[in-house]
């Protein structure tokens, strides 16, 4: 598990070193023009503060505490708050319009050309012109003015300087020191007129409370003569009491009428049912009918003996029953009597409990008017007693402001150190900015190429390489130049390029399980992606194993025989289609290596028509008979049709593609264009790509001629 661990982040590893590289090779490969353009504005910044007027600054130091000290130590966190408030107060004040205009009226800064000149120095023509000599406003020439001043309290202490930039040390030190005194100089004024106006302020005040309490007491006296208030604390809780006892009856009746209300709704509901009335407490209760009762009841008994022992005629039975009637009929006008008697208590309840409310009523609102005069009367008298109070505390303030004079200062301010002559300019500080400029110049552009190669849509970082899926990479070829003068003997200057051939030769060799191709066009999706180069220098090396061919196919526009320093109109392929010439009238034979080129010959006015010939084909199978390998170069499938028709003649397409220039919609246009026709597509060669490096072996073993193994030349045949 470690070793798969340890591999795993060797794997990342390298990954992010490779996305690293990619991401900075775009900026090393252009690095002269990097270097280039960033030389070129760290110049005109240079230039830019070269034209500018020096400025000077002078700094003057105030010292700026409070007077007075905390009362408590539970009042120290709001103390030293509101000393921090009234501190930075005074710098805002140091920095206000109104100081600037007293410093710029007293200096008479109007007149200084110092705020009518521009920034730029007065001995360059051209800059001179904008100098203007109309007479600046008070409003412009402050605002210019605070541009310049800072005010900088200096951490931990009661120090704070006070700096200004002119473009004369002269000047700089002037306005500097006459900031500071202008500061003093109104806080003397400021405290002088603080003083003069206390003894006054405090003398209107206290005329004012006093003619406030005056009108007070007169208000309170003449009230309660009107309403007749002797005692009106006394009167009140009288009133209260009687209040609090007419509620309580109130409340007692109101209860009585209510249970009397159910007695004698029940009554009414149950007038003929004297077996409910019986059940009513008032009757059941009643002492005249409980005794009625009883006798009624020893009679009923004593009727029970007798009529085990009598008839019913019998004159003691007769008797009896006369009784037991006249005892219900007693019974009867009893319960009636007491009914009557409980709707009586009834109404009489209601006139008892609408009398207490009455009172109540009256009461409540005698309680009310006198409660409002209670009020009023307090209110006055308090207006009083806070009169006097006030009266007597500001006669007590202005007391002690005519034994002390004044009132102490809240805060002090004291001069400590006078602005001096600057030696030398501090702005512009050229050799900073210039770096700056250097270093985000150099940045920025370096950002901009970065940012171009990541969304350029081409295949120019292994990323992309890796997210191309309509085609297999076969090689990937540096950036790579011909020479001046490229025969066919010529060999190539770039060995890094030459082992790339190689790799992309091998790959075509070993590409999976079939068979190696023998016939190979090589195309591209448009013009000037590098086919003719890639097909020429892939023949040579294919030369160094085996007798090659290599046919330029490309009609229209041929650049072979040019390349090869060869004769333009010489004879060639279209020639052998045409059958003006013999073969061995139209090849080139390369003595160092076993390479014979057929060049593209003189150019017809119909070449789609000449590939299309079946000759075009035979051709091919019999130069398969005397060749090794037949590497047909052919023009861009995006412009004509040609290599379309070229690809049913041959074993495998390359696909040439410009790293820094296709379009990768180029691509898979080109691409699909070749699939329609069951094209055999080899794969994809990425062509003068120079954001996609090698390996670091290959600059190790191939940049030295004693390296590379050359070939015997061959003879002539």
């Amino acid at each position: 598990m470690n070793n798969l661990d340890n591999n795993q982040t060797h794997l990342t590893t390298q990954t992010q070193a490779i996305g690293l590289s990619e991401l900075f090779r775009p900026v090393w490969i252009r690095r002269w023009k990097l270097l280039f353009f960033t030389f070129i504005i760290t110049v005109i910044v240079a230039l830019y503060l070269s034209l500018l007027r020096p400025c000077y600054t002078a700094t003057a130091t105030l010292q700026i505490g409070n007077n007075k000290f905390p009362s408590s130590q539970s009042s120290d966190l709001a103390f030293n708050q509101s000393n921090k408030e009234k501190i930075k107060t005074q710098y805002e004040l140091i920095k206000s319009r109104l100081i600037a205009e007293k410093v710029i009226s007293h200096l008479n800064l109007i007149e200084n050309s110092e705020f009518n000149k521009n920034i730029y120095k007065d001995k360059i023509p051209f800059l001179a012109n904008f100098y203007t000599d109309n007479k600046p406003s008070l409003d412009f020439v402050v605002d210019e003015f605070l541009k310049r001043l800072t005010v900088m309290p200096i951490s931990e202490t009661e120090l704070v300087n006070i700096t200004f930039r002119a473009y004369t040390p002269e000047l700089a030190k002037r306005i500097a020191n006459q900031i500071g005194l202008t500061y003093l100089q109104y806080q003397e004024e400021s405290h002088s007129l603080a003083k003069a106006s206390v003894s006054h302020t405090l003398e209107q005040h206290l005329e004012e409370l006093r003619q406030k309490l005056v009108i007070s007491e007169l208000a309170l006296l003449e009230y309660r003569e009107t309403a007749g208030i002797i005692d009106i604390e006394g009167i009140v809780n009288i009133v209260t009491a009687e209040l609090t006892q007419l509620t309580s009856s109130a409340l007692e009746a109101e209860k009585h009428k209510d249970d009397l209300k159910i007695t004698s709704d029940f009554i009414k509901n149950n007038k003929t049912n004297l077996q409910a009335l019986i059940e009513l407490s008032e009757v059941s209760n009643d002492v005249v009918y409980m005794e009625l009762q009883q006798a009624k009841d020893l009679a009923k008994q004593k009727e029970y003996e007798l009529a085990k022992r009598y008839g019913p005629r019998h004159p003691k039975r007769v008797a009896l029953t006369a009784e037991l009637e006249l005892l219900d009929t007693r019974i009867t006008k009893q319960i009636n009597k007491i009914i009557t008697s409980v709707e009586k208590h009834y109404l009489s309840a209601i006139e008892k409990a609408e009398a207490n409310q009455t009172r109540l009523i009256k009461a409540k609102n005698d309680f009310l008017k006198l409660n409002r005069s209670h009020n009023q009367f307090f209110q006055l008298q308090r207006e009083v007693e806070t009169n006097k109070e006030l009266y007597h505390s500001y006669l007590i303030r202005l007391k002690a402001a005519d034994v002390s004079g004044a009132n102490d200062k809240p805060l002090y301010a004291l001069f400590i150190d006078k602005a001096i002559l600057p030696k030398s300019p501090s702005a512009p500080n050229t050799k900073l900015y210039v770096a700056i400029s250097f270093i985000l110049s150099l940045a920025v552009i370096s950002i901009i190429i970065m940012i171009r190669e990541l969304f350029v849509d081409t295949l120019n970082s292994r990323r992309k390489l890796e997210n191309f899926r309509e085609a297999s990479i076969l090689a990937v070829l540096p950036k790579f130049k011909l020479a001046n003068s490229m025969t066919p003997h010529s060999e190539l200057e770039d060995d890094q390029f030459t082992e790339s051939i190689r790799t992309l030769r091998t790959a075509i060799l070993f590409n999976g399980e079939k068979k190696p191709p023998k016939v190979i066009a090589v195309t591209s999706s448009v013009a000037n992606e590098g086919k003719s180069t890639v097909a020429l220098h892939l023949a040579r090396s294919f030369s160094e194993m085996e007798k090659v061919l290599l046919i330029e196919a490309d009609l229209r526009h041929p650049t072979v025989a040019k390349n090869l320093n060869l004769d333009v109109h010489r004879p060639g392929l279209s020639n052998l289609l045409a059958k003006t010439h013999q073969i061995n009238e139209c090849l080139v034979r390369d003595k160092s290596v076993k390479l014979d080129i057929l060049t593209s010959g003189i150019s017809p006015a119909n070449p789609l028509a000449f590939l299309s010939m079946k000759r075009f084909g035979v051709l091919i199978k019999v130069f398969s008979n005397f060749y090794d390998r037949i590497i047909i170069e052919t023009p861009p499938v995006n412009a004509v049709s040609d290599a379309v028709i070229i690809s049913k003649n041959v074993d495998s397409v390359i696909y040439v593609v410009h790293g820094t220039k296709t379009k990768r919609e180029q691509i898979t246009q080109g691409l699909r264009l070749l699939k329609q026709v069951n094209a055999p597509i080899e794969g994809v060669v990425i062509n003068q790509s120079d954001n996609i490096g090698t390996e670091n072996y290959q600059n190790k073993y191939y940049n030295h001629a004693a390296n590379i193994i050359k070939l015997p030349l061959r003879k002539q045949m």
